[in-house]
């Protein structure tokens, strides 16, 4: 059978996290604070590219417009000869005036570390709650499928938009965002007509 792509074939929709930051080594909450990649991180990003075929073989990548993204979907773009294109819908979730904190002080001495994750309203000082990331995340999916319904699709973002989006399709309840922590480069693929995983965080070119 032809793994050709087909209107009659269930879309194939692709999230790929970003590579590894300082932030995320130092354990400390960039949302759309513009932190950059590792060495290990840059890594990570040669591998994915080079190795991403064997995930699946991209028609559309489209990302976040932070470096951290941008910079990890150009590798699988340059492999297979892709025009990126960015989105900023796409971007992580945003804790306003609690960015740059560390995770220890958003459990200890902030507090607010059960509100972020259990209230799907509860919105940081100049920052955004679940459901106004869902919001984004969604419209964006949406209309890329819509405008995109023969291809295979990658979306390259970042961890807990990700996970937001996935707790939306599969349980429509955004508090199981935790269910869905992926690794750094880790690939996720969704049937959005069945609202079923297929893979989910995959990282097997990071063995090579």
């Amino acid at each position: 059978m032809s793994d050709a792509p087909s209107y009659h074939r269930p879309p194939r929709l692709t999230f790929v996290r970003h590579a590894e930051t300082f932030a995320n080594v130092n354990k400390v909450w960039h949302g759309q604070t513009d932190t950059a990649l590792t060495e290990h991180g840059h890594q990570q990003t040669q591998l994915l590219g080079q190795h991403f075929h064997k995930h699946t073989k991209p028609d559309v990548i489209i990302a976040s417009p932070l470096q951290r993204t941008r910079h990890t979907a150009e590798a699988i773009a340059r492999e297979h000869n892709l025009e990126l294109s960015l989105d900023p819908r796409l971007m992580e979730f945003h804790l306003g005036d609690w960015e740059d904190t560390s995770f220890a002080d958003l459990k200890g001495k902030l507090k607010i570390a059960a509100r972020l994750r259990d209230e799907p309203d509860f919105t940081p000082p100049n920052g955004e709650s679940q459901n106004m990331v869902k919001a984004r995340m969604v419209e964006a999916i949406e209309e890329i499928i819509a405008s995109h319904q023969d291809q295979n699709v990658v979306i390259v973002s970042h961890g807990v938009a990700i996970a937001i989006a996935l707790a939306h399709y599969l349980h429509r309840d955004t508090t199981q965002w935790l269910n869905y922590n992926m690794s750094n480069t880790g690939i996720a693929q969704l049937c959005l007509k069945q609202n079923k995983l297929k893979v989910f965080n995959n990282t097997d070119h990071l063995e090579h």
